[in-house]
């Protein structure tokens, strides 16, 4: 017996378990030792169960709902615009056509683009100067709002949307008559969006290797790198120099699509630049899911 005074600290081991329930249990091997179990674990009147969200319902008094959020935000751009800014941010954006003013304005084309297995979205032309964007939230579903509303803030002021949206001065001058007419035909934003990529393809070979000469033809540029001596043994010429041609063809005026040869005596250099072109094209594609 303890003396008196003396503080007595008794253990009682309990053994806690859960019991595996709904299509979480349903399985056509046994369980082994260690195995993962992913679920959620819910504890009521100290009885522990693990079951899948979608039978939480069924066996537990809990009830799964989801939160919408719906954000209006200034917009005083384009359809167009807007087009170009998502298509070069995401990847897999959807377009939809809508009905347009809803508040007893004039009826014209809306539009609503949706992304992320269509959880975010935003519409434009419902309401005049207003972009509606809605998503349900999630982690992923938060931060692609975040940088959605971002990007309609940002296509506003940038270069690319003032040369979309801006239209030729319609003021009387008083040498009209002297003026010739121009023959020169105005250049697409895509069509610089093509150049502009050929055109960084280019610099960052530069700046990887010693000497490039580039010919641009459209949608295509042949690009021949010059470096000294080959990395593996008699592949280098005469001189001591070794000759490698890359060719990128982009598929359309988009600058989405592109495709890519290299031609190389040496494997080890025609490796490096595939690499270099790889870790371009992550660099510039749209955000993917």
């Amino acid at each position: 017996m303890p003396p008196n005074l003396q503080t007595v600290s008794l253990k009682f081991a309990r053994r806690v378990s859960a019991k595996v329930m709904g299509s979480l249990a349903m399985r056509e091997s046994e369980p082994i030792q260690g195995e993962e179990v992913a679920g959620i674990l819910v504890t009521h009147n100290f009885n522990s169960k693990i079951v899948k969200p979608e039978d939480l319902a069924t066996y537990t008094p809990l009830r799964v709902g989801s939160i919408s959020s719906k954000l209006h935000v200034p917009f005083s751009g384009s359809i167009e615009t807007l087009r170009l800014f998502l298509t070069e941010m995401f990847a897999g954006v959807v377009e939809s056509q809508i009905d347009g003013e809803e508040d007893g304005g004039s009826s014209g084309a809306g539009a609503k683009f949706t992304l992320h297995d269509n959880k975010v979205s935003v519409t434009i032309g419902r309401r005049k100067g207003v972009a509606v964007v809605e998503w349900e939230a999630s982690p992923a579903g938060d931060v692609i709002a975040d940088a959605l509303i971002a990007l309609l803030m940002h296509a506003q002021s940038s270069s690319a949307s003032i040369r979309l949206s801006s239209k030729p001065c319609r003021h009387p001058r008083s040498n009209d008559d002297d003026q010739q007419p121009t023959t020169k035909k105005p250049r697409s934003t895509s069509e610089e969006l093509t150049e502009s990529r050929l055109r960084l393809i280019k610099d960052t070979l530069k700046d990887q290797f010693e000497s490039v000469e580039t010919l641009y033809e459209g949608n295509v540029a042949t690009y021949e790198i010059t470096t000294d001596g080959g990395l593996d043994s008699g592949t280098a010429s005469e001189d001591g120099t070794l000759t490698c041609t890359v060719k990128v063809q982009f598929d359309d005026s988009t600058g989405t699509y592109a495709q890519i040869s290299v031609e190389c005596s040496d494997e080890k250099l025609a490796s490096n630049v595939r690499e270099c072109l790889r870790n371009l094209s992550v660099a510039f594609a749209p955000l993917r899911e």
